[in-house]
This record gives C-alpha cells, sequence and structure tokens, in this order.
C-alpha cells in the first residue's frame, strides 16, 4: 500500500513539475493549465491518503485514493479527451492494488462503481474530444504530452502490481512455512500427550486395576483388608480425574469453550505470581478457531512475562475494534526488563505465536527493547465474530 502511494505521489507531482517546466516551450493555456491543477489536486489527496496509511488507517487511505484517481480520471477526460487513454489507466489502478484494503462490504460497489466509471470516462472521452478538436488546432503538443504522461502512469501500475506481486509471493511463502512448522508442532503435541498420558492417568489406571484385582480375591478371605484396598482406590480415581483433567485444560480449556475469552482469559491472570489486569470490556464471542489461537498465544505471553520480564505488572487486554475494516484486537504488554528483538525474533515461542495466529487469519506484531518492556499484540479482520 505504502510502495503504491509513494509510487503514485511521485507519478502526479512529477507529472506537476513536467508540465509547469515545459509550460515555456508549449505555451498557456487554459487547457494546460486545468490539467496542471487537476494533477495538484489529486497530488494532495494523495499525499493525505499516505498520511493516513502511515498511522495505521488503511481503510481511509485505501477509499482516499480510489476517489483521488476518479477525480483525476474524470477532471484529465473532460479538459484533455486525448489523454482517455491515461484516465482509464489512473481509474483501473486501485482497482487492482488496494481494493484487498478495503472492507469485504465495499470491495464489490467499489469494483462496480470503477467498472461503470471506465464507460463513463470512454463515452465522455468521445464527446468532448469532438468538441475539442472544434476548439482546439492540431498541435504536436498533444503527442509530446501523451509521450510525457503514459510512461509516468505505466510506471506507476508496474510498481503497483510487482509489489503487490512480490508481496503476495512472500505472503504465501510465509503460510507455507507456517503450515510445515504447525504440522511439526502437531506431531510433537501429539507425541507429548501420548507421554504424559502414559507416565500420569495411564499408570494410575494400571495401578487401580491391579489393586481392583486385589480387593477381588480378598473379598472371600478377608473383607476388612479388601475394604481397605477399596478406600484407598478412591483417592487414586481421583488423581487419575484430576490428571485427566489438567491434561484436557492444557488442550482446549473447558471455560474458553464456554464462555469464550471473556471467562478464559482473566482465569490465565489468575495463574500469574506478578499482577496481571485483564480488560476484555464489550468483548464478543468469535470462531473456535480465533478464540483458541488468541487464548494459546495470551497464555504464552502471559507466561513469559511473569517468568523472564521482572515487570510490576501485566496487561492483557482483548477488544471487538468497530471501526471500519477492524476486528478482533488483543495485546499483552508489561513494564519489565524487554529485549532485543532482533536477536530472539526467530525463537520456538515466538514463532509459534506467529504461526498460530496467522493461521487463524490474524496477524501478530512483538514490539521490545531492553529497559523497555515488552508488547504483544495481534488483530483480526472482521468477519471471525459469532452473533449474539
Amino acid at each position: 500500500m505504502r510502495t503504491y502511494l509513494l509510487a503514485n505521489l511521485v507519478g502526479l507531482w512529477g507529472s506537476v513539475i513536467a508540465l509547469v517546466a515545459a509550460r515555456p516551450a508549449i505555451g498557456t493555456s487554459r487547457t494546460l493549465l486545468g490539467d496542471t491543477l487537476v494533477l495538484a489536486v489529486g497530488g494532495a489527496l494523495v499525499l493525505v491518503a499516505a498520511r493516513l496509511a502511515q498511522r495505521g488507517h488503511t481503510t481511509a487511505s485505501a477509499c482516499v485514493v480510489i476517489a483521488a484517481n476518479w477525480f483525476v480520471a474524470l477532471a484529465i477526460t473532460w479538459l484533455s479527451p486525448f489523454l482517455t487513454p491515461v484516465a482509464l489507466l489512473s481509474l483501473l489502478i486501485p482497482l487492482v492494488i488496494v481494493t484487498d484494503h478495503l472492507p469485504r462490504g465495499l470491495r464489490t460497489p467499489a469494483v462496480a462503481a470503477t467498472i461503470v466509471l471506465s464507460g463513463v470516462v470512454v463515452a465522455l472521452g468521445e464527446y468532448r474530444h469532438v468538441i475539442y478538436e472544434e476548439t482546439h488546432e492540431h498541435s504536436t503538443n498533444t503527442t509530446l504530452i501523451l509521450a510525457v504522461f503514459v510512461p509516468v502512469v505505466v510506471t506507476v501500475l508496474v510498481v503497483g502490481l510487482r509489489d503487490y506481486a512480490r508481496r503476495l509471493g512472500q505472503r504465501t511463502h510465509e503460510l507455507e512455512e507456517s503450515r510445515a512448522r504447525l504440522a511439526v508442532a502437531a506431531v510433537e503435541a501429539r507425541r507429548s500427550i501420548e507421554r504424559d498420558l502414559h507416565d500420569g492417568a495411564q499408570q494410575r489406571l494400571a495401578t487401580l486395576a491391579v489393586d481392583l484385582g486385589r480387593a477381588t480375591r480378598l473379598c472371600d478371605t478377608d473383607p476388612e483388608a479388601a475394604a481397605v484396598v477399596v478406600h484407598g482406590l478412591q483417592g487414586q480415581l481421583e488423581a487419575a480425574m484430576r490428571e485427566l483433567r489438567d491434561l484436557a485444560h492444557g488442550i482446549y480449556p473447558p471455560l474458553l469453550g464456554e464462555r469464550g475469552l471473556v471467562g478464559a482469559l482473566p482465569a490465565a491472570a489468575r495463574r500469574t505470581v506478578l499482577p496481571c489486569t485483564v480488560d476484555v470490556h464489550g468483548l464478543g464471542r468469535h470462531t473456535p478457531a480465533v478464540e483458541a489461537a488468541v487464548y494459546f498465544c495470551c497464555t504464552e505471553a502471559i507466561q513469559n512475562a511473569d517468568r523472564h520480564s521482572g515487570a510490576s505488572l501485566i496487561r492483557v487486554q482483548a477488544r471487538d475494534d468497530d471501526g471500519p475494516g477492524r476486528g478482533l484486537r488483543f495485546s499483552v504488554s508489561d513494564d519489565g526488563a524487554g529485549f532485543d528483538l532482533t536477536a530472539l525474533a526467530s525463537t520456538h515461542g515466538l514463532t509459534g505465536m506467529r504461526d498460530r495466529i496467522r493461521a487463524a487469519g490474524g496477524e501478530l506484531r512483538v514490539v521490545s527493547a531492553p529497559g523497555r518492556g515488552t508488547t504483544v499484540e495481534g488483530q483480526f479482520r472482521p468477519g471471525t465474530r459469532l452473533p449474539r
């Protein structure tokens, strides 16, 4: 998005500068002055879009840049109908590059409006071309302007498409690596569960079976000893049930399924040694995959902060951002020692959290520096929230 906006700014303002510089050679005309003003207004709008993108308002930025290109296409076609091919290119560029940054509810209307406007631009160009030829003498200046504008617009289009293709390829590569790591992690998790069952509940159940057989044999010969053995079975059975419950809690906490993140995150925070606050005010239910990803990511970040940060307070926040193009957002932050992110960015824990969130359709960001604490924050696009 930012690369495309930068290319658009360079193209628009470069065209303005080129027209101003060419004014002595081409001569003064209302058409040239109008084209310069239109491009300047378009450049100002794209500059606003770039500032919005820097502040994280990608949806608003996409809307502004689409409106800017629509304005430039229609105005240029009206003033200089011989630039209709350039206007069509500038009209279609946002449709290819920035549409993905719009909410799903706006994508189809934006595409439909752009398609309709493309027909309007062609019809307007044909209509204005007849009038333009009647009021303007044929000049080589039009050929010169076309020779300047077409490469500029094509350059913006090519830069935007190449950057989009590069990011798409990078995203695909990251997803493939993430899936491979998740597959390995799933195998390791199954082996860990198998070991926990074998060393814990399975051993207790085997002992229960032996003691139960022993009690059965003692029933006829020594009822009192059999009663003592049976009485001891109750404690062993409760211990086995407790181990199975703890194991199931680690796989998928029952509280998360019953009450969602609103119930599960405060319960996880109560298990910390350091003070931990949780803010889930107004948070609704989301799909099970998203809730599980957020829960396990938050619990791992909480445990890391509790064990290693030396902080005075851990803060957990999760909320539904109702702004356009935004969905579930969460963060775990502390005011502890922090760490060098460049040295530990590829550790198993951070990589696992990123893979878990990306597999559920979200994005994760970790911000930390020595002496400045750590913040783990993530975001999901709209569409994961369940009806009330």
